[in-house]
């Protein structure tokens, strides 16, 4: 009775901190465009690009999905948002209560989760939604399944290959599960059937729907690791007049010398220079944001009264240091080793789910920027799984023991207390991060109003063939998109509107300067050609361009 009052408490709570977050959505929070346009109009438009497989085509048909609810297009951005910054919360600490812990742990870290940054206002939610759909499998096998282990794992193998279909590094995961499946069937001697399944679903998707590993991971490579090298050779003027997004392909050429198919054809011809230019610091990157994620469970303690007295000595490392050494003072590391030992043993599915799900994002981080703290979701169930489970299972001194025995009576007061003191300090927090919500800058939102604005008088908008990227302005506009990529700069850029009957032109700020010394571009906005109509830009001192015909 007493843990259901507490978990409808911390569900109570759970969703005023929904609230915090989402009653002004819309003000503090951009239209992030990116590859989440990408996803969303792939899924709008049924594939209108073709099933990229490599390309999180499950993620945009969750897209297609939420627009049979809500057909315009930002509306519909701030709907995903919305579910994915709401749905894992309620989601964590359930799960996290299936494990078994308190009801305070669960929901501390269920709320240091749904503060993060990663999930609000980070605005690519593939991740989070991967993360959601992890957490709904756990608690649907712990809570249907928990004494089929064998079945369980089954299922998380062929869970992981299709998430693939959302982000391509579930590959390696999946591999790993069903080595291990495998071998476990074998020695456990169980059922063949569900690897037959598996192999035969996943044979199924490879050949009828394509595979999730192609193109688009070796293009990301190069644009990764070329935006490596340049950051960390910014004497290298060779790459200075370049864009690692638009001409990865040239600039990964001038570095390597040669043209590489992809990481694999790197790493074979030039392991030197891809290990100390892209790897080693991905893993030292990698290794920062894992340090925030972590930095991430202490910061709540600044918000207090009194707080920000911590502040400083929470980040020194001889804090850290004396309260590793009190810890081994106090505590049994043979005896509780073995506790959790065996905590584990009688139960793991848990931590195989926490262990598994943190894989995709360590590659994905060490394969990419290693800057990208929206890969990381996973850890914010993988740390309280192994943080709480070596807390339930702490083994003290015997002197420790000693004490507490015959301090049991205050011991009880004092934790009375401090669960008082611990609802407090959630309201204190909740408080803190309601006034600390700073509205966003909106400059997507305006240019997309802009860009409706200035298409208005177009009745049929798939006519429009716009010189931008396909995960931009035609995610909300429909039309088809001539990308950067395919202008090759100081080029005759008269020629390649013509040859790619391109209709409609916007210059923002960030796309003129990168061609500010492209003089056929330039020449082309000082004197565009007479079946074209020039407008005042979205940003200042840039232009906009607008073929007659479109209009009619």
């Amino acid at each position: 009775m007493k843990d259901r009052l507490f978990d409808g408490i911390s569900l109570l709570l759970i969703a005023l901190a929904i609230y915090v977050l989402d009653h002004q959505l819309t003000t503090i929070s951009d239209v992030q465009m990116g590859d989440e346009g990408f996803y969303m109009y792939q899924g709008i438009s049924n594939f209108r690009l073709g099933l990229q497989t490599d390309w999180g085509p499950a993620y945009s048909l969750w897209y297609k999905f939420l627009s049979l609810f809500e057909r315009d297009t930002i509306r519909l951005y701030y709907l995903n948002m919305a579910l994915l910054s709401s749905l894992p919360t309620i989601a964590l600490y359930i799960a996290l209560r299936l494990v078994g812990f308190r009801w305070y742990w669960s929901l501390y870290a269920t709320l240091v989760f749904h503060f993060s940054r990663m999930n609000f206002p980070e605005g690519v939610k593939v991740s989070i939604l991967l993360f959601l759909l992890t957490l709904l499998l756990f608690i649907l096998c712990a809570r249907y399944l928990r004494n089929r282990l064998h079945l369980s794992f089954a299922l998380l193998t062929l869970s992981y290959f299709l998430f693939a279909y959302f982000r391509p590094e579930f590959v390696v995961p999946f591999g790993l599960c069903l080595v291990l499946l495998i071998a476990a069937t074998v020695w456990f001697r169980q059922s063949y059937y569900p690897i037959a399944g598996i192999v035969a679903i996943v044979l199924v998707l490879f050949f009828g729907v394509g595979s999730p590993l192609s193109e688009k991971g070796e293009k990301a490579f190069k644009q990764d690791f070329s935006y490596n090298y340049a950051m960390r050779h910014p004497e290298d003027k060779r790459l200075s007049t370049y864009s690692n997004w638009v001409d990865s392909e040239v600039m990964s050429q001038i570095i390597f010398g040669e043209r590489v198919k992809g990481f694999g054809d790197a790493l074979m011809k030039h392991p030197k220079i891809v290990l100390t230019d892209h790897l080693l610091p991905n893993i030292y990157n990698f290794g920062i944001l894992l340090g925030t994620v972590l930095d991430s469970y202490v910061q709540p303690l600044t918000y207090l009264p009194g707080g920000r007295i911590l502040e400083s000595l929470i980040h020194r490392k001889i804090t850290w240091l004396f309260l590793l050494i009190g810890f081994f003072a106090l505590v049994s590391v043979r005896k509780t080793g073995l506790a959790v030992s065996r905590t584990v043993l009688d139960n793991p599915w848990p931590y195989i789910v926490a262990t598994t799900a943190i894989i995709p994002p360590i590659v994905s981080s060490v394969y990419s920027m290693g800057i990208k703290i929206r890969y990381l979701p996973a850890f914010y169930f993988f740390i309280p799984v192994v943080v709480g489970v070596l807390v339930m299972n702490l083994v003290f001194r015997p002197w420790v023991t000693a004490i507490i025995g015959r301090r049991k009576p205050v011991i009880r007061l004092i934790g009375t207390a401090l669960t008082g003191l611990f609802l407090i300090g959630v309201g204190v927090w909740m408080v803190w991060e309601w006034q600390h919500q700073m509205p966003a800058t909106m400059n997507g939102r305006k240019l997309l109003q802009y860009t409706k604005q200035l298409t208005a008088p177009i009745a049929d908008k798939t006519r429009i063939r716009i010189f931008d990227n396909p995960d931009e302005l035609p995610t909300h506009l429909s039309g088809t998109s001539i990308s950067y990529d395919r202008y090759k700069r100081y080029s005759d850029f008269y020629k390649f509107v013509e040859q790619n009957d391109i209709n409609l032109i916007i210059f923002r700020t960030e796309i003129a300067q990168y061609y500010k010394n492209d003089t056929s571009m330039q020449r082309f906005i000082q004197q565009p050609p007479q079946a074209f109509i020039r407008k005042p830009g979205f940003d200042p001192n840039t232009y906009s361009f607008i073929r007659k015909d479109l209009l009619k």
